[in-house]
């Protein structure tokens, strides 16, 4: 059973990357019957010795901190979320679990999550299909969690998404903002009005996020 450290980590925010195999106007329901959000990004291997800088800490002290509570002086460590891939390129992967409504494991509802999309602007998006190939920022917080069988690991919640450029080929009142993004010159823009407010909801909908781990 996978035990979920219950600290509410700060989001971050990620350099623009290329969209791998994105799911995330529709949840994903192939491997969960769920429904998982997903989307992964290809950055530079600098990029990710940054990203990777600045969640080491974060990493540590949870590590130490299940060290200490287990009682051991080594956990086997699960693979991290930013990681080289076997094509050689450096990878981030986020994904946000469990989002289609149901039923908790304590018998009550499950209301359905959603994530948010925006343009380069930091408008909301609407009836965008976003594709693999698309230039993305990714809005994420990370997460620890210890499984006996595969150990300690990190995962990145997927909390938003920012459109800079659409590949080949709107879900959240939140303002662009709150998620860390700012506006992008030259970048893909929404032809629709930008949102404000529904904070509340937003914060609503976190606290049932959280109510998973």
């Amino acid at each position: 059973m996978a035990i979920k450290a219950r600290t509410k980590h700060p989001q971050i925010v990620t350099p623009v990357g290329t969209a791998k195999y994105p799911h995330v106007n529709t949840p994903n329901t192939r491997f969960n019957d769920q429904g998982d959000y997903s989307c992964d990004i290809i950055i530079t291997k600098e990029e990710a010795d940054a990203l990777n800088l600045q969640l080491q800490p974060l990493f540590d002290a949870e590590y130490h901190a299940k060290l200490e509570e287990l009682g051991k002086q080594k956990l086997k460590l699960s693979d991290p979320p930013v990681r080289e891939d076997d094509d050689g390129n450096w990878v981030v992967k986020a994904k946000l679990k469990n989002v289609l409504a149901g039923v908790y494991k304590d018998g009550n509802p499950r209301p359905a999550k959603s994530i948010a999309l925006y343009d380069s602007q930091g408008k909301p998006l609407k009836d965008t299909l976003v594709r693999g190939g698309s230039k993305v920022k990714l809005s994420v917080r990370p997460s620890f969690w210890y499984v006996a069988s595969t150990g300690f690991g990190m995962s990145l919640d997927l909390l938003a998404v920012q459109v800079i450029e659409l590949g080949d080929g709107g879900l959240s009142d939140r303002a662009a903002e709150s998620f860390g993004f700012t506006e992008v010159e030259g970048g893909y823009v929404n032809g629709g009005e930008s949102l404000e407010g529904a904070l509340d909801a937003e914060e609503e909908e976190e606290d049932i996020i959280k109510a998973d781990f």
